[in-house]
C-alpha cells in the first residue's frame, strides 16, 4: 500500500469510566479513514444519529457498492455518540465572548473516547473536544481575541512604552540578514516582506505587526528561511490589519505564508517545486519531511486573507510543504477572509489552535499532507467573504476541508502517499443563521478528492448539513484498498482497528502513555487510583469536584517506575456525587471520573 503505517490495538482503562482503545504505531501506514470517539449533534434537521453523516456512496470496484458515511461512523467505528455537547455559548452571539468548554454532564466527558497513538506527539485524553473538564484545562484563556471590529481593544501598546509606539515600516523588503523585532516598536508590512534562505526573523513577545490593507501586506518565509515568533499567554504576538480600531474587518492584509522543503504529491516536487496560491508568493516543495521553518507560539493573526482570483486566495496561516521540525502551537486566526489554517503537503504538526469566524474553512489540508494536530477549535462564520462576487460566492463553510489532490485524486508523487493526517480533540462549531447574508455554513468535516485521515475524540456541533460529508468515489476506493471491500452500507474497519478495552495498564516497554483507573467505582469510603509509570519521576495526583474545584491533593513527589496505587480515603465532609481525578507524571497526564455513593 502507498503511504504505509499499520495500527494495532491495545486496550487500557483511561479514567472517565469509559471504554478506551489505543492505536500503536509501528508497521506500515495505510490510507484509511477512521472516525471514532466523537460526539456529534444538531448538524442538520434530521434529529438522528445516522442523519448526521452524508455524501456519496461508494460505487466500486474495490469497495462494495453502497458504502456510506453513516455506515462508517455508526457501524464500522462504534465509539461515536449522538448527544448535545452542552456548548451554549460556543455558537456566535453578538457581544458574547464564546466558551468552548462543555458544561458538566456533557457527553464529551462520558462518550467512548479512544486512546490516541503513543508516538510522542499526542497527549492522551479521555474526553471529546478541545478542552477538558478540569480546572485549568481551558487553554484559550488570556490570549485569544473576539472583538469583531477592534473597537474596544487595548492591546496595541504596552505599559511603559510610548503610545503609540514608534512605527517601523517595511515596504517590499527582502531580509537577507537575520533580524529581531522587539516590542519597543510596532511594525507595518506594506507589500511583501520576505524572509530569505538562511535568514531568521525573530519576533519577541508583545510585538504588534500591522499589514497594510491597500498593498495587501503579507509576511512570507521562503524555503530555507525561519520565523521564530514566540509569544506568551500574557504577551502574545499580534499580527493584524492596519485599519484603525473600530473599522477592522476581514481581508485587511495577506497573513503569514511559510514555504518549506517537505514533500507534496503535486508534480515531481521532490526534485522541483510548485508555485504557491495567493499571487506572486513564491515556491515550495522538496524532499525533506523533517524541514524546520522555525517556531510559532502564542501568535494571533487577525482580519487576514484575501481572494486574489477565484480559487486563488491568501489565508490567515498558510503552510506550504512545511516540515515536522517546525513547531506550531497556541495560534489564533480571527475573522479571516479565507481559511484559518491551510496546509499544502508537508508534515507540520500543530497543537492548541483556534480559528474564529473565518469565511472559508477552518483546518484545510491537501496535496499529500501527512501531519498531526490536537486541541483544535474551529468556529466558522456563515457570512460571505468580502471580495467574492456572484457567481463565485465564498462563505464560511467547513471545520475541516480535506483533499488528497484536487488535480488528480490518485496522485502520490514524491510523498508516496495520499493525504493522511491524524487529528484529535477538535471542537467544530457551526452557525445556523440563515437568509441572504448568511449562505454558510455546511459540514463540520468534509473528506473528499481521495483523502485519507483519522479523526478522534472530537465534537461536531451546530452545522447546517452534516457532521461528516464524504465525497468522491476515489475517497472510498483508497479506504477500501487498505481496509477491504466492506458490506454495504458498512465499510470494513482498518486491519487491527481499535476495539473495546480489555487490558489494564500498558507494559513499560510500550513507552510513553501511562493509563489510570479507579476501583471500586462507584465507591463509598475509599477508592484506589491505579496507574503505570513508564519511568520514575515526580508525580501529582489531585481530585476535583464536578465543577472543577480542587478537593484534595493525594500525591506530590517522586515515584518509581511501574504499577502504582494511591488511595483516597474520604472524610465525613465529602458529599456523594461525581468527582474527577488527574494524575500527572513523566510529561504525561491521565484523568478519570469516580462516583461516591452513600
Amino acid at each position: 500500500m502507498r503511504g504505509q503505517r499499520t495500527v494495532g490495538a491495545v486496550g487500557a482503562l483511561c479514567g472517565l469510566g469509559v471504554a478506551i482503545v489505543v492505536l500503536v504505531a509501528g508497521a506500515p501506514a495505510r490510507a484509511q479513514i477512521v472516525f471514532d470517539g466523537n460526539v456529534v449533534f444538531n448538524n442538520n434537521a434530521t434529529g438522528t444519529f445516522a442523519g448526521q453523516f452524508t455524501g456519496a456512496a461508494s460505487a466500486g470496484p474495490t469497495c462494495a457498492v453502497g458504502l456510506t458515511a453513516a455506515g462508517l461512523a455508526t457501524g464500522t467505528y462504534t465509539h461515536n455518540v449522538y448527544g448535545d455537547p452542552l456548548l451554549p455559548n460556543a455558537p456566535y452571539q453578538q457581544n458574547v465572548a464564546p466558551n468552548f468548554k462543555p458544561a458538566p454532564g456533557s457527553p464529551a466527558w462520558t462518550n467512548n473516547a479512544v486512546l490516541l497513538p503513543s508516538d510522542g506527539f499526542f497527549q492522551q485524553t479521555c474526553y471529546a473536544g478541545a478542552i477538558g473538564p478540569l480546572a485549568g484545562d481551558d487553554w484559550t484563556v488570556g490570549w485569544t481575541y473576539y472583538d469583531s471590529t477592534g473597537a474596544n481593544r487595548q492591546d496595541l501598546h504596552l505599559v511603559g512604552v510610548p503610545n503609540p509606539r514608534p512605527l517601523a515600516i517595511y515596504q517590499n523588503v527582502n531580509l537577507y540578514s537575520s533580524q529581531t523585532w522587539k516590542p519597543d516598536s510596532n511594525y507595518e508590512i506594506r507589500g511583501q516582506l520576505r524572509v530569505k534562505d538562511q535568514t531568521t526573523l525573530t519576533i519577541q513577545p508583545g510585538v504588534v505587526i500591522f499589514g497594510q490593507r491597500s498593498s495587501v501586506g503579507t509576511l512570507i518565509v521562503e524555503r530555507g528561511g525561519k520565523i521564530m515568533a514566540v509569544g506568551t499567554a500574557a504577551a502574545p504576538i499580534i499580527m493584524t490589519t492596519s485599519d484603525p480600531p473600530g473599522t477592522m474587518s476581514r481581508g485587511g492584509w495577506g497573513g503569514l505564508v511559510i514555504n518549506g522543503y517537505a514533500r507534496t504529491n503535486q508534480a515531481n516536487t521532490c526534485a522541483d517545486s510548485v508555485a504557491s496560491e495567493g499571487g506572486a508568493i513564491g515556491y515550495y516543495g522538496g524532499n525533506d519531511d523533517d524541514d524546520d521553518s522555525g517556531q510559532l507560539r502564542y501568535v494571533r493573526i487577525e482580519y487576514a486573507g484575501k481572494q486574489i482570483t477565484v480559487d486563488n486566495e491568501l489565508n490567515s496561516f498558510t503552510f506550504n510543504s512545511v516540515g515536522r521540525q517546525t513547531q506550531v502551537e497556541y495560534c489564533e486566526a480571527f475573522r479571516g477572509s479565507d481559511d484559518a489554517f491551510e496546509t499544502f503537503g508537508g508534515t507540520v504538526n500543530m497543537k492548541h489552535m483556534i480559528g474564529i469566524d473565518g469565511t472559508d474553512d477552518g483546518y484545510d489540508w491537501q496535496l499529500g499532507f501527512r501531519g498531526k494536530a490536537q486541541f483544535i477549535i474551529i468556529r466558522v462564520s456563515p457570512e460571505q467573504a468580502p471580495e467574492s462576487v456572484p457567481p463565485n460566492i465564498q462563505f464560511g463553510d467547513k471545520g475541516i476541508e480535506a483533499d488528497n489532490n484536487e488535480f488528480g485524486h490518485d496522485r502520490t508523487n514524491c510523498t508516496g502517499s495520499y493525504s493522511n493526517p491524524t487529528v484529535a480533540n477538535c471542537t467544530f462549531v457551526g452557525d445556523k443563521r440563515s437568509g441572504a447574508p448568511f449562505p454558510g455554513v455546511t459540514s463540520a468535516v468534509n473528506l473528499r478528492r481521495g483523502t485519507a485521515g483519522q479523526i478522534f475524540n472530537s465534537i461536531c456541533y451546530n452545522f447546517k448539513t452534516a457532521a461528516v460529508k464524504l465525497d468522491d468515489n476515489s475517497t472510498w476506493e483508497h479506504h477500501c484498498a487498505a481496509a477491504g471491500a466492506g458490506v454495504a452500507p458498512i465499510p470494513a474497519p482498518v486491519p487491527g482497528a481499535p476495539g473495546a478495552c480489555n487490558i489494564v495498564g500498558v507494559p513499560l516497554g510500550e513507552g510513553q502513555v501511562f493509563v489510570s483507573g479507579g476501583a471500586p467505582n462507584p465507591f463509598r469510603n475509599q477508592v484506589a487510583l491505579t496507574f503505570t509509570l513508564p519511568h520514575a519521576g515526580a508525580v501529582s495526583v489531585k481530585v476535583f469536584s464536578a465543577s472543577g474545584r480542587l478537593i484534595t491533593t493525594l500525591q506530590r513527589g517522586e515515584m518509581s517506575a511501574g504499577p502504582q496505587a494511591v488511595v483516597w480515603r474520604v472524610g465525613p465532609g465529602v458529599a456523594p456525587g461525581v468527582y474527577y481525578y488527574r494524575i500527572e507524571g513523566d510529561g504525561q497526564q491521565s484523568a478519570g471520573k469516580i462516583i461516591r455513593i452513600d
